[in-house]
């Protein structure tokens, strides 16, 4: 998935996108009743990669409803954290993305991640699921 698709996810979601500067976070998301918006710090984001991996991690949090407070437990917050990362990897890192890299040689991890430009911890976290679970690669996440 490209950055374009996913600013089109926000898009067709109602989620805005602003760039707002923050002294530790790259992005956060901020539901507020209806609403939602990504603030995204583009001052601490340096690549193409980046960017998109940022904004797929701040939507995997919108779509399996992964919100946490600075009042939350540190496992609220791995827990949290941990959905986002799903989201993201799946949806950044499908199935047939890699059988794709497979079938041109391309196996290696990192080789991988630079070929679908997004982080190799994404693709060792989408390899390892779909490994372990039967998923459809039709099967949409969203």
């Amino acid at each position: 998935m490209e950055l374009f698709e996913l600013e089109e996810i926000a898009k067709k979601e109602k989620i805005d996108l602003a760039n707002f500067r923050m002294k530790k976070s790259k992005a956060r998301i901020i539901k507020n009743n209806n609403s939602c918006c990504i603030f995204m710090n583009y001052a601490k984001i340096d690549t193409y990669t980046e960017e998109k991996c940022t904004l797929a991690e701040e939507l995997g949090h919108y779509y399996y409803d992964a919100y946490y407070s600075a009042s939350s437990s540190a496992e609220e917050i791995e827990r949290q954290e941990y959905k986002a990362l799903k989201w993201k990897s799946l949806v950044c890192v499908p199935l047939k993305s890699i059988l794709n890299c497979f079938r041109k040689g391309i196996c290696n991890l990192v080789e991988i991640a630079e070929e679908l430009q997004v982080e190799p911890e994404m693709v060792e976290f989408a390899y390892n699921y779909y490994r372990e679970n039967s998923i459809d690669k039709n099967k949409s996440l969203y």
